[in-house]
């Protein structure tokens, strides 16, 4: 091959390549305004399941940031992190924190919450959180602490001499609601969101979803390329016609997920040209799709996501570094409690014999 014809080549493949990023951008396009329409109806017609102030949104790439909990109590992995992923958040447990930094090299705008009380000693963790700030890769992470018996004193020490813009949370202080309100107030101050409202799972060879719908005379199959809680992208044969149109109602529309066939209800928002053999086209669901199915879609999303993450982080070695900070064993846990109490002990030893000289002097007078 000359080198014109090699050059010729290279020049239509530069082509091929504009023209699939296009298409790409264009699906991008029009599911991002589908799902916009979608939260504006769903903003109106139906509430949260816990009210929540939102902070003003920073500016964010379109996909938001990914949310780390690292060496979570299991509080915060069987309680807060479920209610994360019910609004929407792309929230991750990393249970071993040597894996850590594989995750946030990948993800360097993340935000991350890492729980401080066991595994290494306090000193031990604030020279792990120390070292992000002397990582080129790993110095833009959102840190953020968590903690249920930290010392006033350690603590102090961490707030004063570390960057931690996902703030410093007692575990022993909040709970409940008004911890989940603490955290999301956070990352949307943080931009955790982004510009998209809903997660959406892209579909590869791995993750293989049909959709299926009737028409007058037959039941037809489409291949489902990204789905998120309140509609989904196909990929359909031009052979097929005109069977999907923009506004069209399709309510024998289904969908299987894994071995789960699951009845949906949509309307098609639009449908555009993908190459010479194939249509796309976007469909919200309808309100027919219930909170019970919607909340399936999720957790199918939520696992792949997982899985695909932990693909990646797994991956690589684990952390080996030395941070001087050994575990804390539960006869020093428990050292450190009756330390605690001791010194509580004697500061009420302390009032109760001031509130006594106070009132002998009272009497005297």
């Amino acid at each position: 091959m000359s080198d014109a014809e090699v050059k010729e080549e290279k020049k239509e493949e530069k082509i091929e390549e504009k023209i699939e990023e296009k298409k790409n951008l264009e699906v991008q396009e029009m599911q991002d305004k589908a799902e916009e329409k979608a939260a504006a109806e769903q903003e109106v017609t139906a509430k949260p399941a816990i009210q929540i102030p939102l902070a003003p949104r920073c500016e964010n790439p379109i996909i938001g940031r990914k949310v780390f909990f690292v060496n979570p109590p299991l509080y915060v992995e069987n309680y807060l992190q479920p209610e994360l992923k019910l609004h929407e958040y792309e929230a991750y447990i990393i249970k071993d924190y040597k894996y850590t930094k594989n995750a946030l090299r990948l993800f360097p705008d993340a935000l991350c919450f890492i729980f401080i009380d066991d595994e290494m000693s306090y000193d031990g963790w604030f020279n792990y959180i120390l070292s992000f700030q002397q990582d080129e890769k790993l110095k833009t992470i959102f840190v953020g602490l968590m903690s249920a018996m930290i010392p006033q004193q350690k603590r102090e020490k961490f707030m004063m001499n570390l960057s931690l813009p996902g703030g410093f949370l007692m575990l022993n202080e909040i709970k409940g609601a008004e911890l989940i309100k603490t955290v999301i107030g956070i990352l949307e101050l943080n931009g955790a969101k982004g510009k998209r409202k809903y997660l959406r799972l892209d579909c590869n060879d791995s993750i293989s979803i049909n959709g299926y719908f009737a028409t007058q005379t037959q039941l037809l199959q489409v291949s489902i390329a990204n789905i998120s809680s309140v509609g989904f992208t196909c990929i359909f044969p031009k052979s097929y016609g005109t069977v999907l149109a923009k506004k069209m109602i399709v309510p024998s529309f289904s969908i299987t997920l894994g071995r789960r066939s699951i009845a949906t209800p949509s309307i098609v928002f639009d449908v555009k040209s993908f190459d010479n053999n194939n249509y796309f086209a976007m469909l919200l669901f309808l309100k027919q799709v219930g909170p019970d199915d919607r909340k399936v879609i999720k957790n199918f999303i939520f696992e792949h996501m997982e899985k695909r993450l932990d693909n990646l982080i797994y991956a690589n070695p684990p952390d080996i570094d030395d941070y001087l900070g050994k575990a804390v064993s539960s006869e020093e846990k428990d050292t450190q409690t009756d330390e605690a109490v001791d010194e509580v002990e004697e500061i009420e030893e302390a009032e109760e014999v001031d509130e006594t000289e106070k009132t002998a002097e009272k009497t005297a007078e």
